[in-house]
């Protein structure tokens, strides 16, 4: 009986997103395998998404040259956030390149994805534009003026359930494969943006916790 269920709910998400795809005039690969059943998925925490959310906005601030990273180093250590920061985070923040600074600046993508988790933002919107993290009210992000950051941590999130966050990471993940195949057939994807469908499908993929991975080293598969 639990095997007819986990089928029934594969397909019946599979099936859900070939029918967005198609109305989208996405191209769509049928053999693509179905993702974790609800059963098989471990969220992320409340408090876990919202501290990454928060490590996120500070970085995002180098990124846009709104404050210098020693000054972004210096808030993370006296918030007692420094320790929640990647390897790869600090690298930026140690030595924030332009380049570097650059790459930093996609991840208002993950951002939003977050905040949508923690039902701070209503929608993913549709895949073309980048995200305006100025759309998000400045009492609902986790910083700004003279905000603890910690506040916002500690707010119990009533975070989007299993079912909602699997149809948009599955969603995200046969957009993705259409942004390869268009890559590796070079060709021009027009329809989404491949930059933007790789970042939510990256947060996606961590908000699933997706083959126990963390933040530096989530693989989008296709």
């Amino acid at each position: 009986m639990q095997d007819i269920l986990k089928n029934k709910e594969e397909f019946s998400r599979k099936e859900k997103t070939e029918e967005i795809l198609k109305k989208e005039g996405i191209k769509i690969n049928v053999n693509l395998p179905h993702i974790e059943t609800e059963q098989e998925t471990t969220l992320r925490t409340s408090e876990e998404i919202a501290t990454r959310v928060t490590i996120l906005a500070i970085t995002n601030l180098v990124a846009f040259d709104s404050i210098d990273a020693e000054e972004a180093i210096g808030y993370l250590e006296d918030c007692n956030l420094w320790q929640y920061t990647t390897p790869s985070e600090k690298d930026f923040l140690q030595h924030p390149t332009e380049d570097k600074k650059f790459q930093e600046t996609w991840k208002c993508e993950c951002i939003w994805v977050l905040l949508w988790a923690l039902q701070i933002v209503d929608t993913l919107p549709f895949p073309n534009e980048l995200c305006d993290l100025n759309d998000v009210p400045a009492e609902n992000y986790p910083v700004g003026g003279d905000k603890d950051p910690n506040d916002f941590i500690n707010t119990p999130y009533n975070i989007r359930s299993k079912s909602e966050i699997l149809d948009a990471n599955d969603l995200y993940y046969r957009y993705h494969w259409a942004c390869v195949d268009a890559r590796i057939n070079h060709m021009e994807m027009k329809m989404v943006d491949p930059g933007i469908v790789y970042e939510r499908h990256y947060a996606l993929n961590w908000l699933i916790t997706y083959m126990n991975q963390e933040w530096d080293d989530i693989s989008c598969d296709t």
